[in-house]
């Protein structure tokens, strides 16, 4: 049994964040003592962490000054400039302290990452996990002060975990090569989300005879929720009966419904929000789309396949890999072009959809979060 530690932001409501709380999870099972501790408030996902799984949250380190005086606060602290003026022993001492753990996780780039990598634990297993392409995701220099520090932090590791194949390839692209790269794709609780996607809808979102479905954080430069909108502007335009919902929170809100005000598919296109269980939503839909511009993984693509849903990907990263190029569902090139052609395509030939739904199937031992488990183990053991 090891005692080990993860770091992250937050468990609220994200892709990420439910890998987290899996990997808590089936290590607990397997009789590990774990604690998970968070940076920020948000805590959406902690009642889904198994009860032998300890929750903390150490909040941003607060100024005098600065609690007194919002703007001071804000200007110099909740944004990190004292994470990043200090050093990562001291972040370590702040944020962890004197407990020992056998394990030590950064979950996530940046903070986590300075935090681990000062760990005064000489004896400790670090790991640290590699969730995006650092060829086109930012955000792994947050709270380093050059490229440099970033390679040296991650260098001080004994593994770095990259969640795909071509994770592993931005991060070697855009960091080098460590010699300490691993892939272990993420797990998913297979029976847990099949149980919550029979869950019925309270008021169900298809419009048309044809629904769509895209699950992600508002993000339009990275999830590409306009260009979706845009595509079924167009297919809706030349007759094609479908509608789309769009599930998820996040800054851009505004502007995509603004695109689909502008659109005129108010009637045709709904924004579900941000839900804990997203499943029933995937369930609801005769096709899963991802339009993301990058993605380390995308679970909701696994996610779909587990609960017999077709899934229309943009060629990126993750989803390539969990399609396994193409024979688990159809990838379109990342470009909206070729997501119109190809959405288009599916709406005329409908037969390949259930084509994909029976081998959809045969691809749900991929995401096994037991196996997942072991694989972690053997990094520690």
């Amino acid at each position: 049994m090891k005692k080990i530690l993860f770091l992250l932001p937050s468990l609220a409501t994200g892709g990420l964040e439910r890998v987290q709380v899996t990997l808590a999870n089936a290590l607990a099972k397997n009789g590990h003592d774990v604690t998970v501790l968070a940076l920020e408030p948000a805590d959406d996902l902690r009642c889904d962490l198994d009860t032998r799984v300890h929750y903390r949250y150490k909040p941003y380190k607060a100024h005098p000054i600065g609690g007194k005086l919002p703007y001071i606060r804000y200007k110099f602290y909740d944004d990190g400039m004292w994470e990043t003026r200090a050093s990562a022993k001291t972040l370590y001492e702040y944020y962890i302290g004197n407990e020992q753990f056998d394990v030590e996780i950064a979950f996530f780039r940046g903070l986590p990452i300075k935090i681990v990598s000062g760990s005064s634990n000489p004896n400790s297993v670090k790991l640290a996990w590699v969730h995006s392409d650092f060829r086109l995701a930012r955000g792994y220099q947050n709270n380093f002060t050059s490229l440099d520090a970033v390679r040296a932090a991650y260098t001080s590791f004994d593994k770095i975990v990259c969640i795909s194949g071509e994770a592993k390839k931005g991060f070697v692209e855009a960091i080098g090569d460590t010699k300490n790269l691993a892939v272990i794709y993420d797990p998913l609780p297979i029976e847990h989300i099949r149980s919550l996607g029979e869950k019925k809808l309270a008021t169900p979102t298809r419009k048309s005879a044809f629904h769509l479905v895209l699950v992600a954080r508002l993000l339009d430069n990275t999830k590409g929720q306009c260009r979706l909108v845009s595509v079924v502007k167009r297919l809706r335009d030349e007759g094609f009966d479908l509608s789309l919902t769009l599930v998820g929170g996040g800054p851009d809100e505004k502007k995509i419904r603004k695109a689909i005000e502008d659109a005129g598919l108010a009637d045709f296109v709904t924004l579900a929000g941000n839900q804990k269980n997203p499943y029933p939503y995937i369930k609801e839909a005769d096709l899963l789309v991802c339009a993301s511009y990058f993605e380390g993984y995308n679970l909701t693509v696994a996610e779909a396949l587990i609960l017999g849903v077709p899934v229309l990907s943009t060629r990126c990263a993750g989803p390539v890999e969990i399609l396994d190029g193409g024979k688990y569902g159809r990838i379109a090139e990342n470009t909206d072009e070729s997501l119109y052609e190809n959405l288009k395509d599916l709406l005329r030939h409908p037969e390949e959809l259930a084509t994909y739904r029976t081998l959809a199937s045969e691809r749900i031992a991929f995401f096994d979060d037991m196996e997942t488990a072991k694989k972690v183990e053997a990094l520690f053991s």
